[in-house]
């Protein structure tokens, strides 16, 4: 382990993960700049309500607009280029982590382990879909919902404490999600996974089951298992979806509040129009990210489950080390007594072999 690589990566999917790390700082880095820029919208909506229109000055309003559009140009720039770094990021892990996900599982099937190597490529497509698709932009772009309600309170206290009471209403649904939806999420997972390697295995032997008239049984568990798991699938989607309305709704409820909110403050004459419709744009804008997060927690908890199978798959069958031979063999080869097996077999396939290669010698091995 290098010193660069922290203490609590201790596996190997951890470890080559942790190799991308110049990518997500990237990714990071531009979501940075983004999030920023996001700001925007807001400054532009002040000067326009609250200078253009007072002054009347067709010249302000040009140059505000064209500084605002420059910055649009930029926010844009880094939303393609972190887009830009994950389709890179997403080629590259599956490059490093393919080919020896192919070795595990095949060794895993070679073994006849327990090890849960019938789906490790559908794994492989979830986590890496997951870490490079826009459901993670949502834990990139979350750490900067607090500079957003920090210029909530900057226009108006009562505006800042007003989103950070929806941010808690988020954060408590999205855990609320997390503790309904877990186990419904890996029960509808497991029984998926277990149906398929059920067909897998049985048209394996099809002509078997053909044979012997054991098509009329198959089918009819099948369809029971298959009935069994759609019933799990369908309480864990409809937990989803009663999590995503309700989430729906309190968006919509704090777009309507928070609007309803700045006009009393306006006819109290705390702040002006500006202000009104720019704080609406970003306690929306600031809300976005955990909204985002409660929408993606179902992908998060599918990656969550197939890295935890990729894991245990590459613990269980690590790198084969091969012997290596530093110079050419030289005189005679002589073998006494070989007993050679394949894993997973308990009787050996070759036993009390001998056998002597001279030099200068051609040897042919028949049967």
């Amino acid at each position: 382990m290098s010193r660069s690589e922290p203490s609590f990566f201790r596996n190997e999917l951890s470890t080559i993960v942790w190799t991308f790390r110049r990518e997500w700082a990237l990714v990071a880095l531009f979501s940075m700049v983004a999030n920023v820029l996001m700001l925007s919208p807001t400054i532009y909506m002040l000067q326009v309500y609250d200078r253009v229109l007072v002054s009347r000055s067709e010249l302000t309003l040009l140059i505000t607009s064209l500084i605002t559009l420059g910055l649009f140009v930029l926010m844009a720039w880094a939303e393609r280029w972190r887009s830009h770094v994950l389709v890179g990021t997403s080629i590259r892990l599956d490059e490093a982590l393919s080919s020896r996900v192919f070795e595990a599982a095949y060794q895993a099937n070679l073994r006849q382990s327990g090890a849960p190597s019938q789906r490790a490529f559908t794994d492989l497509t979830e986590l890496r879909q997951f870490l490079t698709g826009n459901g993670v932009f949502a834990f990139f772009d979350t750490p900067w919902a607090p500079v957003y309600v920090a210029v909530l309170f900057f226009l108006h206290p009562l505006l800042g404490w007003v989103a950070i009471g929806f941010a808690l209403l988020q954060a408590l649904l999205a855990w609320q999600g997390h503790r309904r939806l877990l186990a419904p999420a890996e029960a509808a997972s497991k029984s998926q996974a277990d149906l398929t390697t059920l067909l897998a295995n049985k048209f394996r032997n099809a002509e078997v089951v053909a044979s012997m008239g054991m098509m009329a049984g198959l089918r009819q568990r099948w369809h029971a298992w298959h009935r069994s798991t759609l019933d799990i699938q369908g309480h864990s989607q409809e937990l989803g979806h009663r999590i995503g309305a309700f989430s729906k709704w309190l968006r919509y409820m704090q777009q309507s509040l928070g609007l309803g909110l700045g006009a009393l403050l306006v006819i109290d004459g705390q702040i002006t129009p500006g202000a009104m419709i720019a704080a609406n744009v970003l306690m929306t804008r600031a809300l976005a990210p955990i909204d985002m997060l409660v929408n993606t927690w179902r992908g998060f908890l599918g990656a969550r489950s197939a890295y935890a199978r990729l894991t245990a798959l590459l613990t269980e069958h690590p790198v084969a080390t091969q012997a290596l031979h530093a110079q050419p063999l030289q005189g005679t080869l002589e073998l006494r007594d070989v007993v050679a097996g394949a894993p997973g077999q308990s009787r050996p396939i070759l036993q009390g072999i001998s056998l002597r290669l001279v030099p200068g010698t051609v040897t042919v091995v028949m049967g």
